[in-house]
Order: C-alpha cells, then sequence, then structure tokens
C-alpha cells in the first residue's frame, strides 16, 4: 500500500506542477507554442493549439487533485491508479510517439515519453504487487 500511496502523492504532484507550469505558459507566453511546431505556424494556429491544449492543461490539474485526495486511502483506489497509468501508456507515450512520427521534434518528446512510460509502468508494476498481497 505504501508504494501506491507515494505513486498517488508523487504523480499526482507531478501533474500539478505540469499544469501549473502550462497555464503560465498558456496566458502570458503563447507564443513559445510556435517555437516547437515542425511547421509554418501563425497566430491562428497557435491560437487553436493553445485552446486544446488548455483542455489537456485542465485535466491534468483535476487528476493531479484527485490523485493527492485518494493518496489518502490508495487501496480503495486503485481503479485510478490503472486509469492513469494506462493512460500514461496509451495517450502519453502512444501521443508521443505518434506525435515523432508526424514529425514533431524527437529531442523534445523522447524525454516525455520516458516519463510516460516510467509513470504507467510503474504504477502497473505497484498495482500487481499490492493485488498479490491482498489475494495472500
Amino acid at each position: 500500500m505504501a508504494k501506491l500511496k507515494w505513486w498517488l502523492i508523487i504523480v499526482g504532484g507531478f501533474y500539478l506542477l505540469l499544469a501549473w507550469s502550462s497555464l503560465w505558459v498558456l496566458f502570458i507566453n503563447p507564443m513559445v507554442f510556435g517555437t516547437m511546431f515542425p511547421f509554418a505556424s501563425d497566430n491562428v494556429s497557435i491560437r487553436a493549439f493553445s485552446d486544446a491544449w488548455l483542455i489537456f492543461v485542465l485535466e491534468m490539474g483535476v487528476l493531479g487533485v484527485i490523485m493527492l485526495y485518494a493518496s489518502r486511502n490508495p487501496v480503495h483506489n486503485r481503479i485510478l491508479v490503472w486509469t492513469v497509468a494506462i493512460l500514461e501508456l496509451i495517450r502519453g507515450a502512444g501521443g508521443d510517439l505518434l506525435w515523432m512520427m508526424r514529425g514533431w521534434p524527437t529531442v523534445n518528446y523522447i524525454p516525455f515519453m520516458m516519463v510516460h512510460l516510467i509513470i504507467g509502468i510503474t504504477g502497473l508494476l505497484f498495482m500487481r504487487q499490492q493485488s498479490t498481497r491482498l489475494a495472500s
């Protein structure tokens, strides 16, 4: 149970940190997105990307808060660990792979892909260890 608790605290805190830093970019300096695009961009395309990114940022913030709350009783909140771990593997690492295949800079996305894989795999590993303990 301790591993799940710490996983929820660390990942939840990380999500809140990402959400906070992304809000700064979105509302203070959204043009930074244009420097990352692998294609020509103008204010309209940057604005469209920023609007879509905001929805993702809000999701990260909500999940971060819920994970911190769920860390109080991780055994009863295992479905949250399953959900976040699987999202990290599919939406996170899978999304990064798709973006790199479409021309986004690999130097930017390989580190993120590694973080997604670490979060997803450790979440599933800790869930498996917890399930083994519960079965004993």
